[in-house]
């Protein structure tokens, strides 16, 4: 975008602007000062934590060409706006030429799946299509494997990114969008032809308070940002999927169940075990039996998700043919090697219980042993929940640090084991490392480990800031495979 063309856009937000008047191409928007390059236009967004207008000077050196904020600043090539924020959301879709109408866009929500399903989906489609995939593990596009700081970036954020994506080839954008990013409006005016809804328990409700905010945030998805003649793919085995699908009765669906014959796909399992699941899908009159090679009934419903996301675009016929593709997701019921050892990111109630029936119900475990902990400065009424679905469902329990951030890690573990039965069998070991070793040193032959809460992440927050911990490298070790 020119300059000229920028400052029109931008135009009815400015009080002043000493903009120079020359001519020059830019390049990209950022509110990230360490970002800018020559041709960047920066916006000096007030965070938290700091406030962009201290970086003004730092974005000039840099050879930012213009720098737009709120307060006032001598200078040239400085436009004072009335909101940074209302300037940036409007500006953006039109500075990289709305780049969501060039590719298909497939979103995907909910309270756990999303990351498995992103997953799935690029498997499925990924041989038909260039994907592009973005979600909590990183951003992943033509060869680019960038590291993600957010599930779903800033609007600024998110707009070079899938612009990037649209200009490197990628076809297809498949993201997670998350109740914050709903919320916070990081996604702005992007539209998606396809939108995924797994399923809502209880989470963030130290971010939207009450339960109903949550889900008001994640039908924002639907309401606000699918496409005309755009498909909504819902999960209505789940219950606010099925109260979601009742009130987008005016928008094409496809309905996910096993228990309702009416829905459009709907499915029969035949048999789960550690290997993964047989199932019957039913989708546009046809039927075939699949493998899917994924532990639980979970991962049926996030399977069925893509699956059904994919036949918009490459057909039933193929996505059948595709489905059974070999397909890992890192983190995610993830088996340490051939040892009954599990990794799992479960950090709901809802996800845990979730995880622990699959290897209970799998009938070839004797003993169950998990070890986990909770987020600090996050949701800490789900704490003692957590700890009594785990003390309901595993024989042994490991309570452990996972993130505790900012909060003391004592008051976190006093929180979970505040849920727990007084007679069940709960050691605590704050020392995470130690904690994954003694829980493979006490297994027995025929029992299970399950490391819950952080899945494929591989660092852990403290107050002293972040370091490297990989849950399954602690594993490795334990397990002398390291």
């Amino acid at each position: 975008m020119k300059t000229t063309d920028f400052t029109g856009i931008i135009s009815k937000f400015t009080v002043s602007s000493s903009f120079s008047g020359q001519e020059r191409e830019l390049e990209k928007i950022t509110a990230d000062s360490r970002e800018v390059m020559p041709g960047s236009v920066f916006f000096c967004v007030k965070g938290l934590n700091s406030d962009g207008h201290y970086f003004i000077e730092a974005a000039f050196e840099k050879g930012a060409t213009l720098v737009v904020g709120e307060k006032e600043w001598n200078g040239k090539n400085y436009i004072r706006v009335m909101s940074v924020k209302e300037a940036l959301k409007a500006v953006l879709p039109a500075f990289y030429d709305e780049p969501d109408k060039k590719m298909k866009m497939i979103g995907v929500t909910g309270t756990n799946g999303k990351t498995s399903t992103t997953f799935i989906l690029e498997n499925i489609l990924q041989d038909d299509m260039n994907c592009g995939v973005i979600g909590t593990l990183n951003y992943k596009y033509a060869g680019k494997l960038i590291p993600a700081q957010n599930t779903t970036p800033l609007n600024w954020k998110w707009y070079s990114l899938i612009d990037d994506m649209q200009k490197s080839g990628v076809e297809a954008v498949i993201s997670e969008v998350s109740s914050h990013a709903l919320e916070e409006n990081r996604i702005e005016k992007t539209m998606f032809d396809a939108a995924i809804f797994t399923n809502l328990t209880r989470d963030h409700l130290d971010f939207h308070k009450t339960f109903e905010n949550y889900y008001q945030a994640k039908k924002k998805l639907f309401t606000e940002h699918l496409k005309n003649g755009g498909t909504a793919i819902i999960n209505i085995d789940d219950e606010a999927g099925k109260r979601l699908s009742e009130e987008l009765s005016d928008i094409r669906q496809i309905r996910i169940s096993e228990k309702d014959k009416s829905a459009e796909l709907f499915m029969k399992t035949e048999k789960i075990s550690d290997d993964g699941s047989e199932v019957i899908f039913t989708l546009g009159g046809i039927s075939k039996k699949v493998k899917i090679p994924l532990v639980g009934n979970f991962n049926i419903y996030n399977t069925a998700g893509a699956f059904a996301a994919a036949s918009l675009f490459i057909g039933v016929e193929k996505a059948f043919e595709r489905i059974e593709n070999n397909v890992s997701v890192p983190g995610r019921l993830e088996k340490v090697g051939k040892h009954a050892v599990y990794i799992d990111y479960a950090h709901t109630p809802d996800a845990m219980e979730n995880v622990l029936l699959t290897l209970r119900n799998l009938g070839i475990y004797e003993k169950i042993i998990i070890v986990f902990g909770a987020g600090g400065d996050r949701d800490s009424g789900k704490r003692p929940i957590m700890g009594e679905t785990a003390c309901r469902f595993a024989d042994k329990i490991i309570v452990t640090d996972d993130n505790p951030r900012t909060e003391d890690p004592e008051k976190i573990i006093g929180d979970i084991l505040a849920g727990c039965q007084k007679d069940a069998d709960v050691t605590v070991i704050n020392d995470r490392a130690l904690a994954i070793r003694k829980a493979i040193e006490i297994k027995g032959k025929n029992d299970v480990v399950l490391i819950a809460g952080k899945g494929a992440e591989n660092y852990q927050i403290t107050k002293s800031g972040k370091k490297f911990f990989s849950d399954r490298y602690e594993a490795e070790k334990s397990l002398g495979e390291a």
